[in-house]
């Protein structure tokens, strides 16, 4: 999984000064807010009464154990009437077989006495057919959709310079485990403080709920500071992620960081370029 790192937006002439650029115009975003604290996502609800009945259910275990019994293990006689039981459960068994096939018989003989009816049954093992003909088309559905190409891609700007809590790097951890660090050059800090943004990451992500670290680093938090925030990108779309620093303080922290997501008109953009 790549992610590329580009400045976009900005204009740079060869002989003059660096010019403010307007920033681009976005299509309407949903705002995601920024929390210090991972939130918590029950897995299992179905577990939830085992878990508040957990000491009562210990507490029954620990009653359980061994209790011996005085008692002769001497073999008695058998009663007869047992024997006699087994002897007529198996003659039960017998004559239901025999009228089991009894019927069978007559069932057949009744099937084949009539063309009409062999044409009924042709008839029906041709519907028979066509069910399992529809019933192919949609497993080949599933197995195309869950097993081919995916296009679900997600991409991450950042926008906005706080001139009170200047950032040096940030860093965006992956539900899957990936760690993407982004340190800020000079000219980085340049693009964000005329306005224009700055890509973090663009990449193949898996299209379901998932939860995003985001981390920064700075003078104002001289040990790094840390946030979550929960994303739901849409299958198969270009989905976009915007950062927004403007309103970032060493008072708020990551907290400050405005984050907005909305999902792009078409998928003609790709990481492939």
């Amino acid at each position: 999984m790549r992610a590329p790192l580009a400045v976009l937006a900005l204009l740079v002439t060869a002989a003059g000064p660096v010019l403010a650029a307007d920033p681009p115009e976005l299509p309407a975003q949903a705002e995601i807010k920024v929390e210090r604290v991972k939130p918590m996502r029950d897995k299992h609800p179905t577990l939830v009464f085992l878990r508040e009945n957990r000491d009562f259910i210990r507490s029954r275990f620990d009653r359980l154990g061994e209790k011996p019994i005085a008692q002769k293990g001497e073999a008695t006689a058998i009663d007869p009437r047992f024997l006699a039981y087994a002897g007529m459960l198996a003659s039960l068994d017998a004559e239901r077989d025999s009228l089991a096939r009894s019927e069978e018989s007559r069932a057949r003989r009744d099937l084949f006495e009539s063309v009409g009816q062999l044409t009924e049954l042709e008839n029906q093992l041709d519907q028979l057919e066509g069910a399992l003909d529809h019933q192919r088309g949609r497993l080949a559905t599933l197995e195309r959709d869950f097993m081919g190409d995916q296009r679900t891609e997600l991409l991450v700007v950042v926008s906005g310079y706080s001139a009170s809590a200047p950032l040096s790097g940030l860093s965006l951890e992956l539900e899957d485990g990936g760690v993407l660090n982004l340190e800020l050059t000079e000219f980085q800090r340049e693009s964000l403080r005329q306005g224009a943004m700055v890509e973090v990451f663009h990449g193949f992500v898996e299209p379901r709920a998932q939860t995003l670290r985001l981390g920064l680093a700075g003078a104002a938090w001289p040990a790094g500071d840390s946030g979550w925030l929960e994303l739901d990108p849409v299958r198969d779309r270009l989905n976009l992620l915007r950062l927004d620093l403007s309103q970032l303080s060493p008072a708020t922290g990551v907290p400050g960081v405005r984050a907005g997501t909305w999902v792009h008109a078409s998928s003609a953009l790709s990481i492939d370029g």
